[in-house]
């Protein structure tokens, strides 16, 4: 009668069998204990095939396995593990060791959004993001918006204004260019410089965007006459931001607000005045 292996010799054999397959198999291996939710048994299945991968001149299927595993390792790390120090590596090492295309850029966008949305580091982001701008790809506008919002989170009015403009020069046509026009005029308008943001919202809106847009052009006028106190002048605004505006609600508390603030701003009438408006 056969003995049947006790659970050292299964391990073992698991182990040899595991040893003896191949990075794409492994890889297989480690995106099912992925899907299977076990993240971290995952991102040792990656390790392993990148240990053995390296990082010298592959054969054009060990280097796919290569940027798959360096790709899923990142994600992973990245979405699920929330090592972004980790993460940004790996997608590192994408950029380096596949330079030039499109997985490079997608690992810049992605190094570039933690850096801004996990460590609050925009300026770091702005040196990944400029890059893939900088690109002849397709998402390139994307990315140049992308470096002249963050120039606006660091405050830079001025190199805000100059990302933008450089997205409306280079692709004037683009559906971006009048988000980069509606950037410049708020960069105006933060900057405290009422007339050129003016001018700017005014210029968005001769334009002919997308209704949205025109809202919120719109609206930033009204913000800017409203802080001035022309009180008039910005209802007439926010009315006709209302019908077009994606979020309503926001410009009819902007109305009530304003409308508030115009009452209050008027004289006071003297027990003398409303005596006389009796007579």
């Amino acid at each position: 009668m056969r003995r049947r292996p006790g659970p050292f010799a299964a391990a073992l054999a698991a182990a040899l069998a595991l040893a003896c397959a191949s990075p794409a198999k492994r890889l297989e291996e480690a995106t099912a204990r992925r899907h299977a939710g076990d993240a971290k048994g995952a991102l040792q299945g990656y390790k392993a095939v990148l240990a053995e991968l390296g990082d010298a001149a592959l054969s054009s299927d060990e280097a796919a396995v290569r940027l798959k595993a360096l790709r899923f390792a990142g994600d992973v790390s990245y979405l699920e593990l929330g090592d972004y120090t980790g993460a940004i590596s790996y997608y590192r090492r994408i950029v380096a060791l596949y330079p030039g295309g499109k997985e490079a850029r997608e690992a810049r966008v992605q190094i570039g959004d933690i850096y801004r949305e996990r460590f609050r580091d925009p300026l770091a982001a702005i040196a990944q993001y400029a890059d893939v701008a900088a690109s002849d790809a397709p998402e390139a506008p994307r990315y140049q918006l992308e470096v002249a919002r963050a120039y606006l989170e660091l405050k830079n009015w001025s190199q805000a204004r100059t990302e933008a403009r450089i997205l409306r020069e280079k692709w004037p046509d683009h559906e971006l260019a009048d988000e980069a026009q509606l950037l410049a005029a708020q960069a105006w308008s933060l900057e405290k410089r009422d007339d050129e943001a003016l001018s700017a919202f005014q210029a968005l809106i001769d334009r002919k965007p997308r209704p949205e847009l025109v809202a919120r052009a719109l609206e930033g006028q009204a913000l800017i006459h409203a802080q001035a106190g022309r009180f008039d002048r910005a209802l007439e605004l926010y009315a006709l931001a209302l019908p077009i505006h994606p979020n309503p609600d926001a410009i009819r508390t902007n109305i009530e607000a304003v409308t508030e603030r115009r009452e209050r701003a008027k004289p006071a009438t003297l027990p003398g005045d409303r005596a006389a408006a009796f007579r």
